[in-house]
């Protein structure tokens, strides 16, 4: 197989991840839509007990605990990326193709979400909340 196609392949596996993961989630929110609008044409009212009980309804604002998550993922998702980076790296590598060029730039793209993780780390742990936990 081709090292072209080996390429591709690693790049784009991740992509369908991230979106079966979105469809996952728009899913879910148009079931909690559904609920809401079948109350509202019941003529029910939504208390704040009710919107708490609902898929989603606990966290309407990102809490530290929340974000110490998301950025332990980003840190993760980032890493990844870098391996991926020098997987490309060391195959360029052996193909005797411009590895440096190709292998950082991939890598470089993951230090995005892996900076971003960090400062949501830092951030969170900022918190007296989650430190107490």
């Amino acid at each position: 197989m081709p090292v072209a196609v080996q390429i591709l392949i690693a790049l784009i596996v991740p992509g369908i991840v991230l979106m079966v993961s979105n469809l996952i989630r728009l899913r879910e929110r148009m079931r909690v839509l559904d609920i809401v609008h079948a109350a509202a044409l019941g003529g029910n009212p939504l208390t704040p007990e009710m919107l708490k009980a609902l898929p989603g309804g606990g966290h309407m604002f990102p809490t530290p605990q929340r974000d110490f998550r998301l950025g332990v993922l980003l840190i993760a998702c980032g890493a990844a990326i870098a391996t991926i980076g020098l997987c490309v790296f060391i195959a360029v590598t052996s193909e005797g193709g411009p590895a440096v060029a190709i292998g950082v730039s991939i890598a470089a793209a993951g230090a995005i979400p892996a900076c971003v993780g960090a400062a949501l780390v830092i951030l969170s742990r900022n918190d007296k909340r989650v430190v107490e936990s």
